[in-house]
Parts: C-alpha cells; sequence; structure tokens
C-alpha cells in the first residue's frame, strides 16, 4: 500500500523504528468524523477501536474480540491482525530496543503504559503527526454551532454545578482543575455540540479554579450570541490558544484526569506547577442522577424501546 510506503519513509527523517496509530483524535472520543480517522485512512479499518503499529518491515493491528473477523478483512493483506488483550505492543517488540515515534496529542500516559511498559523500547513524542503530511483534508464549510440544555430538562444549573466543583477542589487543597474530557465539559456546561454523528459531544476543554473562574476552549465558530448570554460568566478562548494559555499557568496545584488528558497537555502544566494526576472529579458527580434526568433517562428508554420495535418488525 502506497500510504503505508510513504509513512515509513518518513521514520529516518525522524529517527524512529515505528510508529504507532489511534482510532481516536484529541478529545479520546468514541466516535470521530471522517476526515480525523487515521487509523482508517492508513489501513482502511472502519471499526469503532483499534491501533496500529507500524514498523520498518512489518505492520500490526491491534483490535478487540468485535473486530478480528472484520480487521482481516479490510486489512488482513496489508496487516498482522492482533486481538486485544491476548497480544499488546510489548508482546511484539519484546526485547528489542526500539525507537516508536507517537503524536502525544492523541495519547495519555496511562495509554501508554499500558502498551508499552513491559518493553524496553523508546517511546518518542512527535507533536507533528506523520500521518497528517500524508493527507489532504476536506475543509469543513458548515460549522455546527453548540447549543446549551434548559435547567428543566437538566436539573442543575451549571453554575451550580461550578459551585459544587469548586468546593471539592478547596476540600482538596487544588488551585486549578484541567478538563480535559469533552463529556465532562457538555455536563458541567449544560453544553452540547454537532462535532461527531452520534453523540452530542462538543469538543472542546476546561479550566476552573477554587474561585470558580473559568476558561472554555473551542471554536469560536460555535459559539452564538444566546450561548454567550447563557455562560456570560464564562471566559471563551479560541482552542488554537490552548497551549499558549497553558504554558503560561504557574505555580499552581492542578488536577488532571489520567483518563483523557493527553501526554502533551500534561508536559506543557509540568513544567512550572505541581500535577495529580487522578480521575476527573466531574465523572463521580455526574454519575449521580438528579430527579429530573432520571425522568428523561426512563422516557429516552421507552422512545429507544419503540424505535428499535418498529425497526424489527
Amino acid at each position: 500500500m502506497e500510504k503505508i510506503k510513504n509513512l515509513k519513509k518518513l521514520f529516518k527523517k525522524n529517527n524512529i523504528d515505528g510508529y504507532i496509530v489511534p482510532k481516536n483524535d484529541e478529545f479520546f472520543g468514541e466516535y470521530i468524523p471522517e476526515n480525523k480517522d487515521n487509523l482508517k485512512f492508513i489501513s482502511k479499518f472502519s471499526g469503532s477501536y483499534g491501533f496500529a503499529l507500524i514498523l520498518k518491515k512489518k505492520n500490526y493491528l491491534f483490535v478487540d474480540g468485535r473486530y478480528t473477523l472484520q480487521a482481516n478483512i479490510q486489512c488482513g493483506d496489508q496487516f498482522k491482525i492482533m486481538t486485544i488483550p491476548k497480544k499488546l505492543p510489548v508482546d511484539i517488540i519484546k526485547n528489542k530496543k526500539l525507537s516508536v515515534g507517537y503524536d502525544p496529542k492523541l495519547y495519555t500516559e496511562l495509554m501508554l503504559v499500558r502498551l508499552f511498559q513491559k518493553s524496553k523500547c523508546k517511546l518518542v513524542p512527535i507533536e507533528n503527526n506523520l500521518i497528517d503530511k500524508l493527507r489532504k483534508r476536506k475543509k469543513i464549510k458548515k460549522v455546527n454551532k453548540f447549543f446549551t440544555l434548559e435547567e428543566k430538562n437538566v436539573g442543575v444549573n451549571h453554575t451550580k454545578k461550578i459551585s459544587i466543583l469548586s468546593k471539592k477542589m478547596n476540600q482538596n487543597r487544588i488551585d486549578l482543575q484541567f478538563i480535559s474530557a469533552a463529556e465532562n465539559v457538555a455536563w458541567i456546561l449544560n453544553l452540547r455540540g454537532r462535532d461527531g454523528d452520534f453523540t452530542p459531544i462538543p469538543n472542546s476543554y476546561l479550566t476552573i479554579d477554587n474561585k470558580k473562574n473559568i476558561n472554555l476552549f473551542c471554536d469560536l465558530k460555535k459559539i452564538d450570541r444566546k450561548i454567550k448570554l447563557v455562560l456570560k460568566n464564562i471566559n471563551i478562548i479560541e482552542i488554537k490558544d490552548i497551549e499558549k494559555f497553558l504554558n503560561k499557568i504557574k505555580n499552581k496545584k492542578i488536577q488532571i484526569d489520567r483518563l483523557s488528558c493527553s501526554v502533551l497537555f500534561k508536559n506543557i502544566l509540568i513544567k512550572n506547577n505541581k500535577i495529580f494526576e487522578l480521575n476527573d472529579m466531574t465523572y463521580i458527580l455526574k454519575a449521580i442522577k438528579n430527579k429530573i434526568e432520571i425522568k428523561n433517562i426512563k422516557q429516552s428508554h421507552i422512545s429507544d424501546g419503540v424505535a428499535l420495535t418498529k425497526f424489527l418488525f
């Protein structure tokens, strides 16, 4: 395959023996837009989970048991298909001292540890994604706006949620929390988007400090006047400027989410701050449903059940 050959030509320039390509984009969601699906681009594999390890002489595609047959059909001619968790990259590399490149925007430290922890290979962060150098992306002409949910539909407004988070931070003696999981931003701000085909996740990041100062990072074209009025006490910043913003934070105790904070963002924040790498406390807060959420969940299941029954019939 020409794409794989072209990728391997870049190995020498970057002084690496291999490159790892994940399914996810920088927001670590389950569903990603077609123009960000680098794994499908390089391998033709269209399943919702997997990653490729491409070495100088061999190519491996790791998928779970749901996709073993599909992966063999779609790309078994170019890749050796490995089933997770029976096989991981560490089983392939074993005692080989290889340099494996990766995009630090697309991996958390926890992900890399799980895949390579017992190997002798050297992981090399390459900020300019090598797959991006090979593909021409279609320009997205239509910008899908974010939208907010009313309190009557969610039970609690964003101001109260921020107060709860801020109180938790003070209890834990944290100065600032970096919310890197877009679904948690969605819950905190009652914000939704149309960035994916199947889930209303608004691709964005958030910082909140113990004094309730909030910064939302997103594509400003997705924010309309109505959202600005609802989120009037929140500073909304162009997402392209997030690295510049994080680099200016100094001498703070910062909590980051080990499940969704990329290696890139962690390395920026750890330079001048004390980092606490834990699970985002939002996961626990949003797991406890209020009366309105429970009512809506029940109604959603009824509507879903009716739709599925009609489809089967």
